[in-house]
């Protein structure tokens, strides 16, 4: 009797907690709006940027400026980001997006410098500024 009333309160406990984790609140990958900052001294010209779910051009952006924002189905914290400098591409190229979290519902704004003037690569900071 202990032994049948065991495996129901048990099965009960399993089917309790399967609902529980099966009912949790996600978080929503998307939309996601993305600015794009220069926090260099130079000129960004023909500013390109893909997060793997859409892509956008920024065109130029000034030093120390911010563009507006646009808006992406999906955005991770690294993003392929191609852009011109006096003439000369500089990128920032992801490894790979598998363990990649997406940024989420949100505002956020890609801070963009240069990582190495030899080898024409770019630094991102991401920044959350506000929810959707």
């Amino acid at each position: 009797m202990k032994k049948r009333k065991f495996i129901f309160v048990f099965l009960v406990s399993l089917v309790g907690i399967l609902l529980v984790w099966g009912c949790r609140k996600k978080t929503p990958e998307g939309p996601t709006d993305i600015r794009v900052k220069n926090s260099t001294t130079q000129i960004f010209d023909s500013v390109y940027i893909n997060t793997y779910s859409g892509d956008h051009t920024y065109g130029t952006i000034l030093s120390d400026a911010t563009t507006d924002y646009k808006r992406y189905d999906k955005a991770y914290r690294e993003a392929y980001i191609k852009l011109y400098i006096n003439q000369v591409k500089y990128e920032l190229i992801p490894v790979e997006y598998t363990y990649e979290i997406f940024l989420g519902q949100g505002k956020f704004t890609y801070e963009l410098s240069i990582a190495d003037s030899v080898n024409h690569t770019l630094g991102i900071n991401v920044i959350p500024e506000a929810s959707l």
